[in-house]
């Protein structure tokens, strides 16, 4: 058996093994309760029917989410109500959910918002503020305010999307205050959560968003957010587009996060190997 032949046996085998683990897994799914594993925080970017891409869910899809959710007894929380179970122990409801947009794009008002306004939910949306009022497929500050005003939480996603750990300390204080100010200028509302841009952070970027005043921050990492984790530091469950079986995986990512979490970041350690090919087996929700 010469050396490639042997590879390509060898990569059958693990993934022999791995869809192995993995339907192991996934059995154990049906035991697992999110309100005993952790609160889901939802992360979403544009939800419109235009726009192909994997940050863009269809109105449909989304409104067959909410509709889940208020039919199983889900209720939205604020940035504000998880702080403060975090910090000091405030109970929460018993099934509670926590639903973001990231950048601040238009069709959140003319898609998503009525949306969430017919199950009556709060949800949170985490603003490029130099990207409001400038570009057409972005909200103006009049749909901030509106919103604003109307059960929908306005966070700082900074001033102009950079990532922040490649900023030197000048450049990350401006987006890390210019963007608070911002929102807290048009809003008439205190600004107290950041999201990072790309999920990016290190030290120097929690220290600043920490002196300018924020109670907390969201990341990107795939999971539940639990009693004890840091505040600054907050897990999301990126919801994506998909074109087959979009409720199903919805149903996956909500009550699997942290296997689902597990997977795609192991799919990503293999293709960082050189198994590409391995990798693209991986089930990814």
């Amino acid at each position: 058996m010469d050396s490639n032949s042997y590879l390509k046996t060898t990569d059958k085998l693990l993934f022999i093994f791995y869809g192995f683990c993995t339907l192991l897994l996934v059995s154990v799914l049906w035991t697992i309760r999110e309100d005993v594993q952790g609160i889901p925080v939802l992360n979403y970017h544009q939800i419109n029917p235009v726009d192909v891409n994997a940050l863009t869910v269809p109105p449909e899809d989304f409104a067959a989410q909410m509709q889940y959710l208020h039919d199983n007894g889900y209720e939205t929380i604020s940035p504000e109500e998880l702080n403060e179970f975090l910090v000091s122990g405030k109970e929460l409801p018993p099934r509670p959910v926590l639903i973001t947009f990231d950048d601040g794009y238009e069709d959140n008002y003319t898609y998503a918002y009525p949306i969430l306004k017919q199950y009556n939910m709060k949800a949170t949306i985490f603003l490029v503020s130099d990207f409001m009022n400038r570009f057409d497929n972005y909200l103006t500050w009049q749909q901030v305010y509106d919103m604003s005003e109307n059960n929908i939480y306005m966070g700082s996603h900074t001033l102009s999307h950079f990532e922040l750990p490649s900023l030197s300390t000048a450049e990350l204080e401006q987006q890390v205050v210019g963007g608070k100010l911002a929102v807290e200028w048009h809003t008439f509302k205190f600004c107290e959560y950041i999201a990072y841009p790309c999920g990016y952070f290190n030290d120097q970027v929690l220290s600043e968003v920490k002196k300018t005043n924020y109670k907390g921050g969201f990341t990107v990492f795939f999971d539940y957010v639990r009693a004890g984790d840091d505040p600054y530091t907050l897990n999301r469950i990126p919801i994506y587009r998909t074109a087959t079986m979009p409720l199903p995986r919805f149903w996956l990512r909500l009550h699997a996060a942290p296997i689902v979490g597990r997977l795609e970041r192991l799919q990503t350690w293999i293709g960082d190997m050189g198994y590409t090919g391995l990798a693209s087996f991986i089930p990814i929700p």
